[in-house]
């Protein structure tokens, strides 16, 4: 192979081989990377079964998106040769680093809590990997930690469902001795009995990596493979605390709990275990538990904990109560606080879906909080430590949302959808509902109980926001709604002695998530909170004024931080420092009593699945095909069908080479899920891909050179080129039908859309008029007579305003629907199907009579306008399917 060109990859040399296949170095000439390429043995490229399960399976892997996997490029075929491209990783097996008496305990550590995170990424998209060894673990040579060769992953339907087909593993090995020492010592007694497989399999094999890494010894040996398979079926290894007494004794439990023969007896999740590792680790760190120095691989001191901490863990991390670092008090300039206070961590809800947005009341026993049980998103209220839920809104068929105690318990405010939409006031137990405002979302009480401030923008992502949000203020026994703020700024958070607001922003062409506070009475300048590539949100005050708590991905996964600060000036001291650690990817929300001791939060974990919906309008009615790509736990937005009706292009959240680094990755896969790839890669923020109408190249927004600007790329991933260098801070770009023109909108307070020819030439884009009244436009669809754009239009009160047509001509626009977003043209040219936010129906407005047609789609999950793509037989719909499982978590700090 070596010196062959596969598609347009070049085969540099062989780096590798196993069971599925021989490994190479290659050059991507297109993209002009290395990539490593794994060959399909033509025995099972010959077999339709087997091939067609390989190509499944890789696609499954290569939705998983993980610091410490290595990613899957592609799925590929060149002529009679079946291969996938994945990421070339340079640096040593495990197997090569790991010494006679085992890594230092500092060491381990260190790359044990991220393997046993990347091993719980795996299982929580499905996948189980079924051969992990050292010899499939790589340490980079920066350091980090990547889990290799899912080449005999299989699915494993549901995650917890034991596989469809026996293991024919223990056969193969006993016959070819000369490959199978280094593998069967890490199989499961399931595994080599050939029974049926889940991921408790990963669970034993996961041990023994975690066994060998801490003593340096496998716990189970033998010179033949039968011999091996009969230690692992029969004898209890020794306790690797006993073989290392350096060891702490809890480590050595932690092992034995994955190395239990009987898998409903072993430790039941990856995430379990890291969690354990993690709080052992802990307890190292802060001195709560000792262990010799020498065992620590320290001079005496502990060890400090690694910023590194990989993400992506499930809600299984938090249910034990664990030990949460947090220190005593702000750290003063130039000196460190010493100690740290333990909290105790309790489940506050555990009801069915989703619950979400909890509020705590003022004296810490009461939290309400939103759940969607009934079918419409209603306002709860439970007891701290009870379990009988009280609907307060329960008379209503609309949504209420985002629930806000008053500083003196006795009343909530929300928002509704319910006569027009707005936000509202009830009492604590759901009485005397009283209308504030018609617009406005996330309210938040000043400490005197008098105003509410909030926010303007509705958004379901912190990583994708549509538009620009300003800041308002309303008395709370009613009054005219003044605007307090004109900037960017959404999650509010009043300051416990009133002084200041809390927020989170998006700074105009930028895509950095970060946090300001501003003075309560709107004057003066924002006042940064943090100001780095880590996406921060979710600001909430401590008691005392003296911390701002915040929810944020820096060093590595979702989890609660706090910086000190001034809350008068809003001036932070010191650097941002964790309280959890290792929590669930979905953490967020966190809302602090006025104790100044409880904290409560949501820990959620969500699925997304790209769905097929058929829409027969004459028949009025959408039928729901079965899922058209496997559940990931990646956001999948802004997808996008070819104009051939043959792939899929959407966005996808990852994390960058960068600790903390947010990083939005474009892929195209095929409609089936299959031949996925990324373009465009770098770490930066690249969205809203849209094919040409040729299908030839896609046109995309990326902040990679600093403001969103408009880029284009082949749909093989080459020829990348900026659109026009001197256009910034633009987002949402448009063909033209014909392909020689992009309408896009800026990312400023106007939205303003612009139209430009393509390619660039020496014509540059003109600005459109902006609409009346104050109300503006953001393109999405182009008709296909090229006549005229379809779009939404945003005020500076609210996003869904409605759908709307922009004249190409004249330069006029024309209202359609009092709401609505994502408008796309129908097949019919005449009609524009569109969604509208938290609602789960299609809408079709026709264009000449401004008849709304719904039609209701019958999802287990949610969809929004972010996730909507019309094919172009203007009847198939494909729709991300949100599927959210979250529940309320308590914090009790201890002094």
């Amino acid at each position: 192979m070596v010196g062959r060109t596969l598609n347009h990859y070049r085969i540099l040399e062989k780096i590798g081989a196993g069971g599925m296949g021989e490994v190479y170095a290659a050059e991507d000439t297109r993209l002009h990377r290395k990539v490593a390429i794994k060959i399909l043995p033509k025995a099972m490229a010959d077999d339709p079964a087997r091939r067609a399960r390989f190509e499944r399976e890789a696609t499954a892997v290569a939705a998983l998106s993980h610091p410490n996997i290595v990613t899957v490029h592609s799925v590929e075929r060149a002529e009679d040769v079946h291969f996938m491209t994945m990421e070339l990783v340079e640096g040593k097996r495990l197997s090569e680093l790991v010494p006679r008496s085992g890594l230092p305990l500092a060491r381990f550590f260190e790359l044990a809590i991220p393997l046993a995170d990347a091993v719980a990424a795996a299982h929580r998209a499905g996948v189980v990997h079924r051969d992990l060894k050292p010899d499939n673990i790589l340490v980079t040579n920066d350091g980090r930690l990547k889990v290799l060769d899912f080449g005999l992953a299989k699915m494993d339907a549901g995650s917890k469902q034991p596989d469809t087909e026996a293991s024919s593993l223990p056969t193969r090995h006993l016959t070819e001795e000369g490959q199978i020492l280094g593998t069967v010592a890490y199989m499961s007694p399931e595994q080599v009995e050939g029974k049926t497989l889940d991921q408790r399999t990963d669970l034993f094999s996961l041990g023994v990596v975690l066994y060998e890494m801490a003593t340096g010894r496998r716990p189970f040996q033998g010179d033949s493979g039968a011999s091996i398979i009969s230690s692992i079926l029969r004898d209890a290894p020794a306790s690797a605390a006993e073989l290392n007494p350096g060891l702490p004794r809890h480590l050595g439990r932690i092992v034995r709990h994955c190395l239990a023969k009987n898998p409903d007896e072993r430790t039941q999740s990856a995430q379990d275990v890291r969690n354990q590792l993690v709080d052992l680790k802990r307890e190292i760190d802060t001195g709560a538990l000792k262990v010799g120095a020498a065992a620590a691989g320290t001079t005496g001191r502990p060890a400090p904990l690694p910023w590194l901490v990989a993400g992506g863990l499930g809600l299984g991390l938090i249910a034990a109560v664990a030990v949460i670092a947090l220190r005593r008090g702000g750290p003063e300039p130039g000196t460190t606080s010493a100690g740290f206070a333990a909290a105790t961590q309790a489940r506050l809800t555990d009801m069915p879906g989703e619950e979400v947005q909890p509020t705590l009341s003022p004296d810490g026993k009461s939290v309400a909080f939103c759940s969607r049980i009934a079918g419409n998103w209603d306002i709860f209220v439970q007891r701290v430590g009870g379990s009988n839920p009280v609907n307060l809104t329960k008379d209503s068929v609309e949504d209420e949302l985002q629930p806000a105690f008053s500083p003196d318990g006795e009343r909530i405010a929300f928002r509704s959808t319910r006569d027009r939409g707005g936000l509202f006031v009830m009492g604590a137990s759901g009485e005397s509902v009283v209308r504030l405002t018609d617009f406005g979302e996330r309210p938040a009480w000043s400490p005197d109980g008098k105003r509410i401030v909030f926010q303007t923008d509705s958004w379901t992502y912190p990583t994708a926001r549509p538009g620009v949000s300003s800041l308002w203020v309303v008395d709370s026994s009613g009054s005219e709604p003044k605007k307090l703020y004109d900037g960017d700024a959404v999650q509010p958070a009043w300051s416990p002695h009133g002084t200041r607001i809390a927020y989170w922003a998006i700074p105009i062409g930028g895509g950095q998530r970060d946090l300001w506070t501003i003075a309560a009475s709107g004057q003066g300048d924002p006042v940064a909170v943090t100001h780095d590539p880590p996406l921060d949100w979710n600001p909430a005050w401590a008691a005392d004024g003296r911390h701002l708590y915040f929810t944020s991905d820096r060093g590595g996964s979702m989890n609660l931080w706090r910086v000190a600060i001034d809350e008068n000036t809003g001036v932070v001291s010191g650097a941002p420092e964790p309280v959890t650690f290792g929590s669930a990817s979905g953490l967020h929300s966190a809302t602090v009593a006025a104790d100044g001791r409880h904290i409560a939060y949501v820990g959620s974990v969500e699925f997304n699945t790209i769905r097929k919906v058929d829409l027969d309008l004459a028949a009025g009615k959408v039928t729901v095909a079965p899922p058209a790509t496997a559940r990931v736990s990646s956001p999948i937005l802004w997808p996008r069908v070819s104009p051939d009706g043959r792939s899929i292009a959407y966005t996808t959240v990852g994390t960058g080479g960068r600790p903390g680094q947010v990083r939005e990755e474009i892929v195209v896969a095929a409609l089936d899920g299959s031949s996925r790839r990324q373009l465009a890669v770098s770490d930066s923020r690249n969205r809203m891909a849209v094919w040409s109408p040729k299908t030839d190249r896609l046109a995309f927004a990326s902040d990679r050179s600093g403001g969103y600007a408009i880029y284009t790329v082949r749909a093989d991933g080459s020829d990348l080129t900026p659109y026009d260098p001197e256009t910034k801070n633009v987002i949402y770009p448009t063909w033209s039908p014909q392909g020689d023109r992009l309408a896009f909108a800026d990312t400023g307070r106007s939205q303003r859309m612009s139209i430009g020819p393509f390619p660039r030439g020496e014509k540059a884009p003109v600005p459109a008029p902006d609409p009346a009244d104050g109300v503006h436009f953001i393109p999405v669809s182009w008709s296909r007579d090229g006549a005229s754009i379809a779009g939404h239009f945003y005020s500076g009160k609210a996003y869904d305003t409605g759908i709307g047509l922009f004249n190409v001509a004249s330069g006029s626009y024309e209202r359609l629907t009092d709401a609505g977003l994502w408008p796309m043209w129908l097949a019919d040219g005449r009609s524009l199907l569109y969604l509208r936010q938290g609602k789960k129906q299609l809408y079709v407005v026709d264009v000449a009579t401004r008849k709304v047609r719904e039609f209701h789609v019958d999802m287990r999950g949610l969809f929004e306008f972010f996730g909507a793509a019309l094919a172009p037989d203007g009847r198939t719909v494909y729709l991300v399917e949100q599927e959210q499982d979250a529940d309320l978590w308590l914090l009790e700090l201890k002094e």
